[in-house]
């Protein structure tokens, strides 16, 4: 991938976005009661359906309020590392890679991918996530969710390729797909 500029890759703030979709929460609940008193038929059909708007907005609004501090942290040490990504997953946080420099981000914690021990991708029926190891601690450095076990793989070889092209041989990778394991389960019941 060529060179992106950081807000390219990263978006704009969080902090702003989950800012708006409260106030289009708000905004909503106002309207229906507002529209409740003019018309009090469409007002009560309003009425009914602004709950599940709102809390709609709110939510998704605080996942977005959640994402600003990994945001920060992350623009940050993008400059500190002077770092110009080749690879990058935004989906559920922030991901990138630079394999010209040998560094990744995840999340706002960063590292070499020479210092990387091993890898692990886990797949089940509610998330899937790439777990990056730089020590043999049973805790994981940084840990990154995907929309699906393809994208774990693909980040994966991401990594691999980097790290090979470190000359430090091959990076440790094991996948655990729990599905597969179900499947297997209710097959045999």
């Amino acid at each position: 991938m060529p060179s992106v500029a950081i807000h390219t890759i990263l978006g704009p703030l969080p902090l702003l976005r989950g800012l708006f979709r409260w106030s289009l929460a708000v905004i909503f609940a106002v309207g229906a009661w507002h529209l409740y008193l003019w018309s009090p038929l469409p007002g009560l059909v309003a009425i009914g359906i602004t709950p599940v708007l709102a809390i709609f907005f709110f939510f998704r609004g605080l996942n977005l309020v959640s994402r600003t501090l990994p945001y920060w942290k992350t623009r940050r040490l993008v400059r500190k590392l002077g770092m110009h990504p080749t690879w990058w997953n935004t989906g559920a946080g922030y991901l990138l890679i630079d394999e010209r420099q040998g560094s990744w981000i995840i999340n706002g914690t960063a590292g070499m991918i020479v210092d990387i021990k091993r890898l692990h991708g886990h797949s089940d029926w509610q998330m899937h996530r790439l777990d990056l190891y730089t020590t043999d601690a049973p805790k994981p450095t940084a840990s990154y969710g995907f929309g699906g076990a393809e994208e774990i793989r693909e980040a994966a070889k991401i990594f691999q390729n980097a790290y090979a092209t470190q000359e430090k041989g091959d990076l440790p990778v094991t996948f655990a797909d729990l599905r597969e394991k179900e499947n297997k389960a209710s097959e045999a019941h």
